[in-house]
């Protein structure tokens, strides 16, 4: 049978026809899965600010708010057939409270590193990149979220300011900003850190087309930190009534169950359903692109997730078609 047969069919049924079975770990599918994980080779990084007396004391304000930012700089999609370099070098600035860094995303050591830090509100780096993309994962803390003021996070190189935007925005969804005509850009998205414990992170991957209406998905699971939890497969397309649907297997990186993604997608966002054995556990939502004009048919999907218990809203909900919160 036609590989879009099998879709079709499979998104008329009950979770798209996934099982909540345990699996191996990426679905025995290694090489795949790294093809789309394009941003998970993360470095640790042991930020020297995370024991400065005047950060222990901003993180211990009383109403102290911590958020975890992932922001991606370069050609996004990648066009293999890019030779010229961009220079990204620069500074992530905010304009109150502190500034940490938890990993560094696709540095490489001949271009790309973190520059001696002693100021808490900036983030200071080399960065080139060909096609391909750079990122930080970083921490912040506010230690007066409820300031007149909003709390903004910028990111400027030599060339003058690329992106600024309120962190509270971020955290309603991605924003990306078109920095030239070449397909690099900025991209960046927040999660505020509930006060109770409870899970929440990012999840991020591709898509790719098999046929017109319909397709397969393969991405990581990361908590907000960007750590890997664990990964995701599964498949997108139109129903007969014309509901846009996405379905998705969640497992941690040992294969292990841990839930359906279902939802709605369309006009560039998705939202969606956490799923497990026990019933509705949490929420999930974000944007897609789609990549360039050509052969290479599909895109990029960044979002993020959470238990209902976090009280976190991960957006966009309504926004899309078919969804109803």
């Amino acid at each position: 049978m036609d590989p879009a047969d099998d879709i079709e069919q499979a998104l008329e049924q009950d979770n798209g026809g996934l099982t909540m079975d345990d699996e191996l770990p990426m679905f025995g599918e290694a090489d795949a899965f790294a093809a789309a994980d394009e941003d998970a080779v993360d470095a640790p990084v042991a930020d020297a600010l995370e024991s400065d007396p005047d950060v222990v004391a901003m993180r211990e304000a009383p109403d102290a708010a911590l958020y975890g930012v992932t922001i991606v700089w370069g050609q996004m999609p990648v066009d293999p057939d890019e030779t010229q370099p961009r220079n990204w070098s620069g500074a992530i600035r905010i304009n109150r409270g502190a500034l940490l860094v938890r990993s560094t995303i696709r540095f490489e050591d001949g271009t790309d590193r973190l520059l001696p830090r002693d100021n808490p509100r900036e983030v200071r780096f080399t960065s080139a990149t060909r096609p391909a993309r750079d990122g930080l994962r970083l921490a912040i803390i506010d230690p007066e979220p409820r300031s007149d003021e909003p709390l903004v996070i910028a990111y400027e190189t030599a060339d003058g300011e690329l992106f600024s935007a309120p962190v509270a925005a971020l955290v309603d969804g991605p924003i990306v900003e078109d920095v030239d005509d070449r397909g690099n850009r900025v991209v960046a998205v927040a999660i505020r850190r509930p006060v109770d414990v409870c899970e929440h992170g990012f999840l991020a991957g591709r898509w790719h087309k098999i046929g017109e209406r319909f397709g397969v998905l393969r991405g990581r699971v990361t908590d907000v930190d960007g750590n890997v939890l664990g990964h995701m497969r599964g498949l997108y397309g139109v129903r007969r009534n014309g509901e846009k649907v996405f379905f998705g297997k969640y497992i941690n990186r040992d294969g292990a169950f841990r839930g359906l993604f279902a939802g709605h997608y369309g006009d560039g966002l998705f939202a969606g359903r956490w799923l497990t054995r026990a019933g509705e556990h949490g929420r999930l939502g974000g944007h897609y692109r789609e990549t360039l004009p050509g052969p290479r048919v599909g895109g990029h999907y960044l979002g993020r997730w959470a238990e209902t218990s976090c009280g976190i809203d991960v957006g966009p909900g309504r926004d899309v078609p078919g969804e109803t919160d």
